[in-house]
């Protein structure tokens, strides 16, 4: 039979599955509240883009109108200096969306208008006028704000603010300078929102997004647009197939931390418990390993009680057979002198004596020596007492 030690498996320790289990109950109202976060900025960063694309459309229509009108006198507006200008050998030149609501990029309420300084030259006004079409139908499916500005930042097309001054906004002035600029501002709900709308910061934002119009490397205007992010519960809704299943997702996933609890703590205490009452039963097959140990402390503590109970149950047997044993090796001497004692007294008690004095003297040493064994017997009982209650390594 070999001797080479069997290495045992590998479990996890109570504390670890404790400590897991916890670990992962106390993250999920952070991961709730981190996919707000995050769905916020996904739906602000595509409202952006929605926002850029139409702007480019719109953007290019105004540099033609711009263009029609540079034999007429039209003034255009600041110059890019050389490092800003586009190269003319980039097909694709992309403006990628960029706000981040988790960053510094929510600013104050967009400032009010004002008046214009000069007012707007009517070759500009007249492209205004030409664009004002295209601009209320594009509100009609897109829903969006827009603005057009000539090259000073005064609004040419609108339905608001139109005549009026929107160069001193930050966004415009970057614009002014043939830069692409996006803004992230506060906004005042038309209505006060529910509660559970708290939960999510994208009802109180509005994305605001200035793009320069380029003709020859001079800024011709600026389509200034703007529009209040999708709301994450009416997006929610719509993808309700999504996250229903992502729901029967985490259902599952909290389903398979109760089978790991079952598996690893449940089942095996109960096996555990069930065993404890065979045991006190009698049941000698309860003795065999359990099925499933779960954890390490667990796979030590059973292995340390049935063992226990298995070496209880042999002594147990060990002292009914010694009992047995005992109980012959005593009936023998003890008959042996009961038998002689009464011979003794019925000769005492006779009138005429029945035993002669060898007799007599013969049942007195039966009796000496088996007493002599008693005591023997009794001797070796005290030191296996002591044997069996000394500490055993």
């Amino acid at each position: 039979m070999s001797n080479t030690p069997v290495r045992e498996k590998w479990r996890p320790s109570l504390g670890l599955v404790i400590f897991a289990v916890l670990a992962s109950v106390a993250t999920l109202p952070l991961v709730g509240l981190f996919f707000f976060r995050l769905y916020d900025n996904q739906l602000i960063r595509q409202t952006q883009a929605e926002l850029i694309a139409q702007s480019r459309v719109l953007a290019a229509v105004y540099a033609r109108e711009v263009e029609a009108r540079l034999g007429k006198g039209i003034v255009l507006g600041s110059e890019l200096p050389p490092e800003a200008r586009p190269d003319p050998e980039d097909r694709v030149t992309p403006i990628r969306p960029a706000l981040d609501l988790a960053g510094n990029d929510l600013l104050m309420r967009r400032p009010d208008a004002r008046p214009a300084a000069a007012p707007a030259d009517p070759l500009y006004v007249e492209i205004g006028a030409n664009l004002m079409p295209i601009v209320l139908e594009t509100q009609k499916v897109t829903l969006a704000g827009f603005r057009i500005l000539d090259p000073n930042g005064v609004v040419i097309a609108g339905r608001h603010e139109v005549g009026e001054s929107l160069a001193h906004i930050e966004e415009i002035a970057a614009a002014l300078k043939g830069q692409y600029h996006a803004a992230l501002r506060i906004r005042k709900p038309d209505k006060t929102p529910p509660p559970i709308y708290s939960i999510s910061r994208g009802v109180g934002v509005h994305v605001f997004s200035a793009m320069p119009v380029l003709v020859n490397n001079r800024v011709a205007g600026i389509i200034y647009t703007s529009r209040t992010p999708s709301n994450i519960f009416d997006h929610l809704y719509q993808e309700r197939g999504k996250f229903i299943l992502a729901a029967l997702t985490v259902i599952a996933g909290t389903a398979m931390i109760g089978m790991v609890f079952s598996r690893t703590i449940t089942r095996p205490m109960h096996e555990l418990v069930g065993r404890v009452e065979r045991i006190g039963r009698g049941d000698r097959d309860a003795f065999r390993p359990l099925a499933h140990y779960g954890t390490r402390e667990f796979a030590r503590l059973s292995k340390s009680f049935l063992g226990m109970a298995e070496q209880l149950a042999r002594r147990s047997d060990y002292i009914a057979t010694f009992s047995a044993h005992l109980t012959h090796e005593l009936k023998s001497p003890l008959t042996s002198i009961k038998g002689a004692a009464e011979l003794l007294l019925e000769s005492l008690q006779s009138h005429t004596p029945t035993l002669t004095r060898m007799e007599q003297k013969n049942f007195v040493s039966n009796i000496l020596g088996d007493a002599e064994r008693l005591e023997t017997m009794t001797q070796r009982l005290r030191e296996l007492a002591r044997a069996e209650g000394s500490p055993q390594n």
